[in-house]
C-alpha cells in the first residue's frame, strides 16, 4: 500500500482535514493535499512522518480509538498497542514501509560532486540416418561464479585496452550490484583498465536498472561520476522495465569481445559467464543490445561544457516548462539580475557587440518566460548572503558560467546593491516569487534547480565545471524531497518575506556607503 493510501486512511478514519493537518506540520495544505493524492512523497528521513505518526497516536485516547489504529495497521486484536509512545513507533513503521525517497542520497550525491576536481503425435517423424545439425565451433571461454564474472570482465576490459580501433562499448547487468562493488580488489583493476580504456578513444553506452533501490542508484551514479566527467560514458534507462526471475549481463565491445551471462535471480554464484571473440557472436550481442537501447532513454545528461549550444537549449526548455520550482545556490542569480548590470558585466568581461547583443537577447526571453511562469506558479530561490564586508572584498562571484571564453567574474559592492535591488523588486511585484536566506549551502560549487514533475539541472560551478540534467521522475522526486527538507530547516524568519525584503534592504544600504 502506498503512503498516500496509509494516510488517507488515517485522515478520513479520524475526521482530519489538510488544513488542521498542515497546521500541526506548519506546512501549506497544498502539500498535504499532493501526498494524500500521491503526486508527491515525503522522504523517509523527512520529519513530518514522525510528527503525523505523533499526532495521530496522541489523539486516540480512547481504547476504540487506539483499536480502530492498530486494526488500520493490521495488528491482531489480542496485539492492540495501548501506549501512546509505542503506538506512535508502530505508526511510523507501518507509514514509512514502503520505498519512500532517502534525501541522504542526494545528499551524498552533491557531496561527492562538489569534492571531485555507463504433443508427440503431432510432432513430424524422425529421419533415420540423417545427420544431426551441427553449430558453428566458436572461440569462447567460460568463467563460472561470482569470482569468474569479475575474471571475465577483466578478461574483456584487457582485450579492448589492447586493440587498436577505438569503439563504443555496450554495458548493461541487471544482477545484484554485490558481484560488482563488493570486491575492493576487483573495483581497483576494474577502474584503472577502464580509465586505460577510455583514455585510449573508446566511449560507453550504459543501460541503468532503475528498478534498484534508490541506494544502489546512487551507489551506481557515484561509482561512474568522475567518468561520466570525461564525457566518454552515455547513461541510460528503459522505462519499461520490470522484474525478472533471471538476470542478465551484457558487456560488448564491438569487433572486439563480448562477456555475457543469463542466470536464476539467487544463482549468481554457480553461472557461468561467456567470454567470447567471434565477430559473428559478437555481431548478434550487439545487436541485441541495440534493439534494448532503442527501448531505453538517457537518464542524465552531462555537460562537460557551460557553452554548448544543447546546453543552452535544455536550459531554455527547462525554464520553459510550467511548474513549482526551487533553486539553491551560494550567489544570486541571472533571472533575477537587473538588464543594465547584465550588460555593464558582458562588456568588463569583453564581449563584442555582436556577442552581447545575442546574449541580452537570450537573458530577455528568459525573464519573460521567468515572469509569465509567476503568474501561475512558486518560484523559490535559496540563497546565502555574503556579510558587507565579504562582498567589500570583490571575491563574490557572478552566475554567469555562459561568459565568452569562461570568463569568471566578482561583483563590485555597486554591482551587487543593484542586484539586491531588483530582487526586492521582484519580491514585491510578484507574490509567488520566494527569496530564502539561508548560511552558507554545504556545497559550495554547486547550483541545483529542481522543477516539480519535470526535473533537475546540477551545475558544478567551478573546474571541471559540469552540468547534470535529469529528468527520470525518482530522480526528480528524490531531489524535490531534498530541497524540502532543506527549507524546512531554514529559521521562519529567513522565510518570512516582510522581513527578508527589509535584511536585503539593510544590506543594500550598508552597501551604499562603499559605491
Amino acid at each position: 500500500m502506498p503512503f498516500s493510501h496509509r494516510l488517507n486512511l488515517l485522515m478520513n478514519t479520524f475526521g482530519v482535514s489538510n488544513s488542521r493537518l498542515a497546521r500541526v506540520l506548519s506546512l501549506d495544505a497544498s502539500l498535504v493535499s499532493r501526498w494524500r493524492t500521491g503526486a508527491r512523497t515525503p522522504a523517509k528521513d523527512n520529519t513530518h512522518i514522525a510528527v503525523i505518526a505523533s499526532y495521530f497516536a496522541e489523539n486516540a485516547k480512547m481504547d476504540y480509538q487506539k483499536a480502530a489504529l492498530c486494526e488500520i495497521m493490521g495488528l491482531p486484536a489480542d496485539k492492540c498497542v495501548k501506549e501512546t509512545q509505542k503506538l506512535a513507533e508502530f505508526l511510523y513503521s507501518w507509514l514509512c514501509d514502503e520505498a519512500l525517497p532517502d534525501t541522504k542520497l542526494i545528499t551524498r550525491f552533491l557531496d561527492n560532486l562538489d569534492m571531485f576536481r555507463v504433443t508427440k503425435g503431432s510432432l513430424p517423424p524422425v529421419n533415420e540416418g540423417k545427420a544431426v545439425p551441427a553449430g558453428m565451433v566458436l572461440k569462447s571461454e567460460v568463467f563460472y561464479g561470482i569470482n569468474g564474472k569479475q575474471n571475465s570482465i577483466i578478461r574483456f576490459l584487457s582485450a579492448v585496452g589492447e586493440h587498436k580501433k577505438p569503439c563504443t562499448l555496450l554495458l548493461y547487468s541487471d544482477e545484484n550490484i554485490e558481484w560488482f562493488a563488493g570486491d575492493r580488489l576487483f573495483l581497483a583493476s576494474f577502474v584503472r583498465l577502464l580509465v586505460e580504456v577510455i583514455s585510449k578513444g573508446n566511449k560507453i553506452k550504459i543501460v541503468h536498472t532503475i528498478s534498484r533501490d534508490m541506494s544502489e542508484m546512487f551507489a551506481a551514479i557515484d561509482f561512474w561520476l568522475p567518468l561520466y566527467m570525461t564525457g566518454a560514458i552515455e547513461p541510460y534507462y528503459c522505462p519499461r522495465y520490470r522484474e525478472h526471475y533471471f538476470r542478465r549481463t551484457m558487456f560488448i565491445a564491438s569487433g572486439v569481445a563480448a562477456v555475457v551471462s543469463t542466470t536464476l535471480s539467487g544463482w549468481e554464484k554457480n553461472a557461468a559467464n561467456l567470454f567470447c571473440t567471434d565477430p559473428g557472436l559478437i555481431e548478434s550481442l550487439t545487436g541485441e543490445f541495440n534493439e534494448y537501447l532503442n527501448m531505453c532513454r538517457p537518464l542524465m545528461s552531462i555537460f562537460a561544457s557551460s557553452t554548448s549550444p544543447e546546453l543552452a537549449n535544455l536550459l531554455t526548455e527547462f525554464e520553459e516548462q510550467p511548474g513549482d520550482c526551487f533553486v539553491l545556490s551560494n550567489t544570486l542569480s541571472a533571472i533575477t539580475m537587473p538588464e543594465g548590470l547584465f550588460d555593464r558585466l558582458l562588456s568588463r568581461a569583453g564581449a563584442d557587440s555582436k556577442t552581447k547583443e545575442k546574449m541580452l537577447s537570450v537573458q530577455r526571453a528568459r525573464y519573460k518566460v521567468f515572469a509569465a511562469n509567476l503568474k501561475h506558479h512558486n518560484y523559490t530561490e535559496i540563497v546565502f548572503l555574503p556579510s558587507p564586508e565579504e562582498i567589500t572584498t570583490g571575491r563574490i562571484p557572478v552566475e554567469l558560467p555562459e561568459l565568452p571564453g569562461g570568463t569568471t567574474l566578482c561583483y563590485t559592492p555597486q554591482d551587487y546593491r543593484e542586484h539586491l535591488e531588483n530582487i526586492i523588486g521582484l519580491l514585491n511585484h510578484f507574490d509567488k516569487f520566494s527569496f530564502f536566506i539561508c548560511r552558507r549551502g554545504p556545497n559550495r560549487n554547486i547550483h541545483l534547480a529542481v522543477k516539480d514533475e519535470i526535473g533537475v539541472i546540477v551545475t558544478k560551478t567551478d573546474a571541471p565545471i559540469t552540468v547534470f540534467a535529469f529528468n527520470q521522475q525518482n530522480m526528480t522526486n528524490a531531489f524535490y524531497c531534498y530541497l524540502e527538507d532543506f527549507i524546512n530547516n531554514i529559521p521562519q524568519a529567513e522565510r518570512d518575506k516582510k522581513k527578508v525584503i527589509e535584511k536585503l534592504s539593510s544590506l543594500a544600504g550598508s552597501l551604499s556607503n562603499e559605491c
